[in-house]
């Protein structure tokens, strides 16, 4: 996780953040898949910089 920046993080918090606020915003099932999105987004970032060190790591 060598990209891994302050901003990087911030982009996370910033994805999570918007994703709950707007969720508040509706109830039931459209809440529920408002915020799966929005962790499916934040887990999707997180897991790229994870799996490219990984293959950096195999390549070496």
């Amino acid at each position: 996780m060598n990209g891994w920046s302050l901003q990087d993080s911030v982009g996370i918090l910033i994805v999570l953040g918007i994703t709950l606020s707007a969720a508040q915003a509706v109830e039931g099932i459209a809440q529920a898949l408002i915020v799966f999105v929005g962790v499916v987004i934040a887990l999707l970032w997180i897991l790229k910089f994870f799996f490219e060190g990984y293959t950096d790591a195999i390549t070496s």
